[in-house]
């Protein structure tokens, strides 16, 4: 074969296999290129469920009240409810931290091994992993409970119920201590009537009084629990109805005027009679009832007590004010819940719910209540409420 032929030869030769592999080439590219849009989509596609699912956890974690923190088997956070991320004082920054990094907490960081130790089935609590522990200086509920890629703890703030509960069992020692007094007091006095010794009609009719003053501490403690009931099942409605404001102060010194009188305690009314207000009467004098049942019983004898009303800005001001011995600044906030009594106040025996009552049936009303005091015996106390004034004449 002469040269030029070989060359020829050799020429076509490198031209075929130079197309094959070019369209070789260009079919493992075109492939390849493929198979990176593949992945870019599967990649998307994960990107997308990844978002999907923090969206869902970010809903979950907002819609639950407990605090969660999820954990893997290193102790490293994978999940933390907004609650728990401003619980512990952290951001997004918590994802990848070590637990006790992130809560700064031994207690939370020990229930997680020990969950991540028990032999229970995954998923399950057992008594040893349901804990009271302390976090910022509350007291936490953790639960915590294993599976397969680490723990999940759960925390709930108890701190209100066990502040209930000692408020609760407070009551109970209290209200049982109230009812005792009295009883104890008629009996005696009963058997001191029922002796067969005489007396004369004038000390007959001084235990009778005696026995008419504790029937009447009764008396007010079985309609504080019975207001109570009432308003905390709902079953009370407010019908607003124009009410002469003397119609209402006059009805609660009346009604309360033999308790100051046995006090020798003069009740000052002093209002303007044509401001009416739109009230439920009965509730009302329910409510500056206790207000001035509270002023007789911590003003002493011979003390006094002024009843005011005045109009303000489209609302009606009543006052209750004594002389008695005031309320510690730091009562002052706290006098109006249910079942609290100050130290001071003590003395003067008690439920410790008339206040209470009395603010669940002025904001009932869509007004506000509240107390003043410097805290100093003989300055006293001065309660205000407000009522919605009203423009038409009482019915």
């Amino acid at each position: 074969m002469s040269d030029p032929l070989v060359i020829t030869v050799a020429l076509l030769l490198v031209l075929a296999i130079g197309f094959t592999l070019s369209q070789r080439y260009h079919g493992e590219l075109k492939h390849l290129r493929r198979r990176q849009a593949q992945l870019a989509r599967e990649r998307e596609v994960e990107t997308q469920h990844r978002a999907q699912v923090e969206a869902q956890f970010e809903a979950l974690g907002l819609a639950v009240l407990e605090v969660l923190v999820v954990v893997d088997r290193e102790l490293r956070v994978i999940y933390a409810t907004p609650g728990a991320r401003a619980l512990f004082g952290s951001g997004k920054q918590a994802l990848g931290r070590s637990l006790i990094e992130f809560t700064r907490s031994v207690d939370l960081d020990q229930l997680a091994i020990d969950a991540l130790a028990a032999d229970e089935a995954p998923g399950r609590f057992r008594d040893e992993l349901d804990r009271v522990i302390s976090i910022a200086n509350r007291p936490f509920r953790a639960r915590a409970a294993a599976f397969d890629g680490g723990a999940v703890l759960a925390l709930s703030d108890v701190s209100e119920l066990q502040r209930l509960g000692r408020a609760r069992r407070d009551f109970v020692a209290n209200i049982s201590h109230e009812l005792r007094t009295p009883l104890t007091s008629i009996r005696l006095l009963l058997e001191t009537l029922l002796a067969d010794s005489p007396r004369d009609p004038e000390e007959t009719t001084g235990l009778l009084r005696k026995i008419q003053v504790e029937v009447e501490v009764l008396q007010q403690m079985a309609q504080e629990l019975l207001d109570l009931s009432q308003i905390e099942s709902g079953r009370t409605p407010v019908r607003l109805v124009p009410t002469p404001v003397t119609q209402l102060i006059s009805g609660a010194v009346e009604r309360l005027a033999p308790q100051a009188a046995r006090k020798q305690q003069r009740v000052r009314v002093d209002s303007v009679p044509e401001l009416a207000v739109l009230a439920d009467a009965e509730l009302i004098s329910r409510a500056l009832g206790n207000l001035l049942h509270n002023a007789i019983k911590f003003t002493p004898a011979q003390g006094q007590i002024w009843v005011r009303a005045s109009a303000s800005d489209g609302d009606v001001v009543i006052e209750v004010a004594d002389t008695g011995p005031g309320i510690l600044p730091e009562d002052l906030p706290r006098v109006f819940e249910r079942f609290f009594r100050s130290d001071r106040s003590r003395t003067g025996g008690g439920t410790g719910l008339g206040l209470a009552i009395a603010k669940h049936v002025v904001e009932a009303h869509g007004g506000r209540i509240w107390v003043e005091s410097e805290g100093r015996p003989g300055r006293g106390a001065t309660f205000r409420f407000t009522l919605p004034a009203s423009d038409r004449p009482p019915l």
